[in-house]
């Protein structure tokens, strides 16, 4: 079986299917991985086919108003702004991702085609082939329930019927949103480039509720429930894991150096996330580390704090294994990422969280309720004294190590991998899609 998977966003967003990629080649199957450009060197040194998408989406990650968006310190009003002007300029750059999906798509002739809900062109595209087409979620965000409100909207404390209510009408306000918005952009992308491709096929809410399209869902349920609500053919098979890969191997001797002669270690990384003032947030790092009387690795990642002079007991890298360091770490914090959030928790350890936008808020308190990380850091409030308080209270509390690694002896009784591509193959047995266009 030729199986595409096809991505898009972050090493967050890549790192998954990868992993899948992996396990399908372990079982005898073809894999054509379309992902960002910048992914290729990646994808291909875990001997799998690449095809690239454009990486125009993911450069405005480094626009300034990116970083305006994202910024605690900015007005509400400010960060709309910033938003729409996003917004225009996504918009804009989507005919160039469809163009990409559609010739991976019609190039590489796939038998399935599993993709992100950042691709999803896959969908009318890959039926216009008649290819089965099923999604593959990092995150629980295409199907409304009344266990938790939408991550998009703001969570009120509701108990009861009340808040099983506000659930799910917040899930179904938001999908429904979302997908007039992609079906109109894909109808215009369709109707300038006359390839025939019929718009009314990204009906994404009504595939999902119908069970046209299958659903797989990359985490935990010991982190996250499946909802009781959801539709049979919506499954949540366990996280997507690389094993025995370079990114478990050691990295720079500097690091691991680092890592034996020092106690009390932490590791400090926020990703992808811009920063607008890197000097002053390394200031403030230095100083929470010396407060808690710590020694920290400090991913500078996209931040801009590669070029700071930091002391003795931090140790600064452009990036480093999260599956290697993290289990030699007494803590871990980060922004509330889904493929960080998961790292720490297959690892054992305890987080501290800084969520800025997006999903980060909604892991950031799925781990609290879970005990491995205490209340989630308002950006707008972090400072050096909140952040070395942090630190303190979860290494006198043995509370938050011992239920982190609980949870990891869950995580790791699961084999994700293995029940992705059970439900893969179910859906290509099941699939009765004919051929309408022509590859």
């Amino acid at each position: 079986m030729h199986v595409m998977l096809m991505t898009y966003g972050t090493r967050g967003d890549v790192q998954p299917f990868v992993a899948l990629g992996r396990g399908l080649i372990q079982k005898g199957h073809r894999v054509t991985v379309a992902a960002p450009e910048r992914f290729a060197g990646f994808i291909t040194d875990h001997d799998l086919e690449f095809t690239p998408l454009t990486d125009a989406l993911i450069a405005l990650m480094d626009d300034p108003q990116f970083a305006h968006a994202s910024d605690p310190k900015a007005s509400a009003f400010q960060k709309l702004r910033s938003l729409l002007a996003i917004g225009k300029k996504a918009r804009s750059l989507q005919d160039p991702l469809l163009d990409d999906i559609f010739r991976a798509i019609d190039q590489a002739k796939p038998d399935v085609i599993v993709f992100h809900p950042k691709t999803f062109g896959a969908l009318p595209i890959g039926r216009h082939f008649g290819i089965p087409v099923m999604m593959a979620q990092l995150i629980p965000s295409f199907l409304p329930t009344g266990d938790y409100p939408h991550m998009g909207v703001p969570d009120l404390g509701l108990r009861g019927a009340m808040a099983r209510w506000y659930n799910r009408v917040t899930g179904k306000l938001i999908y429904r949103l979302l997908n007039a918005t992609l079906r109109r952009q894909v109808h215009r992308w369709a109707a300038r480039r006359q390839n025939g491709i019929n718009a009314k096929g990204l009906d994404i809410l009504q595939s999902c509720n119908s069970g046209t399209l299958p659903i797989i869902h990359a985490f935990s349920n010991a982190v996250i429930s499946r909802p009781k609500d959801w539709p049979e053919h919506a499954t949540v098979t366990g996280y997507w894991f690389l094993h025995g890969s370079a990114q478990t191997n050691p990295p720079d001797p500097a690091v691991q150096n680092f890592v034996e002669s020092h106690k009390n270690l932490i590791y400090i990384g926020f990703g992808s996330m811009p920063g607008n003032d890197p000097t002053a947030m390394a200031e403030m790092i230095a100083k929470a580390v010396s407060q808690a009387d710590v020694s920290a690795i400090i991913a500078t990642g996209w931040g801009g704090m590669g070029d700071i002079d930091w002391p003795s007991n931090i140790l600064a890298v452009r990036e480093v294994p999260h599956d290697w360091l993290f289990p030699n770490v007494d803590i871990v914090i980060h922004h509330g990422g889904a493929g960080t959030c998961a790292a720490a928790m297959r690892a054992g350890r305890p987080s501290v969280i800084i969520p800025f936008f997006g999903d980060q808020p909604f892991w950031a308190k799925c781990l609290h309720r879970l005990g491995v990380a205490p209340r989630p850091i308002k950006p707008a409030k972090l400072d050096a004294g909140v952040l070395a308080r942090q630190i303190k209270t979860v290494l006198e509390t043995p509370s938050y190590r011992n239920n982190a690694e609980r949870l990891a002896s869950k995580i790791a009784a699961e084999d994700g991998i293995t029940n992705a591509i059970a439900e893969i193959t179910r859906a290509v047995g099941q699939s009765d899609l004919p051929k309408t266009g022509s590859l």
